[in-house]
């Protein structure tokens, strides 16, 4: 919560420059943004397919984090006059495939609940690969800040489920 309050001071600072999709702060929120949608997507694809408690626990913290970011990275694409990225199309090494979803969709239970850990930790390490640009190159704080803490909790993230698998 208290990031979220911080965020909202950022805002108001220094976000109000018109910019184009290869400022690397643009180009950070429109591929987080795409990013985090595909994450949601995963996210709800875990209801009625998984009793396991890290699983539910872990699907449930990431739709409150993920949406949170989206808002927060759609409203300084709003200041930058730059519309936000439609749907979950994004082509990186590690993005989630169509193939990865209906791969999920088919299975429950133990199974479903490895497979969507092990997508998701690599989907997760896109989004570290993603928000270390955006700290190395870009120049808005507001925009470095919510980089470097995507970073942080999403190797997090990461290190949990690893442990959670073996």
């Amino acid at each position: 919560m208290r990031w979220i309050l911080a965020f909202a001071t950022f805002l108001i600072l220094g976000c109000s420059a018109t910019a184009d999709a290869q400022d690397p702060d643009v180009r950070f929120s429109l591929e987080m943004i795409t990013h985090n949608r595909q994450t949601l997507r995963l996210a709800d694809m875990v209801k009625g397919r998984s009793t396991d408690s890290f699983v539910t626990g872990l699907a449930a913290k990431l739709k409150v984090d993920e949406r949170t970011e989206i808002d927060v990275m759609s409203t300084w694409l709003q200041m930058w006059n730059m519309p936000p990225p439609k749907g979950t199309t994004y082509q990186m090494p590690g993005s989630v495939t169509t193939a990865d979803y209906t791969a999920l969709q088919s299975r429950s239970g133990p199974e479903f609940d490895k497979m969507w850990l092990t997508t998701l930790s690599r989907h997760l390490t896109t989004g570290v690969m993603i928000a270390q640009v955006a700290v190395a190159t870009g120049d808005h704080p507001p925009t470095g800040d919510l980089a470097r803490r995507i970073v942080r909790e999403q190797r997090e993230n990461i290190a949990e489920i690893g442990q959670h698998i073996s």
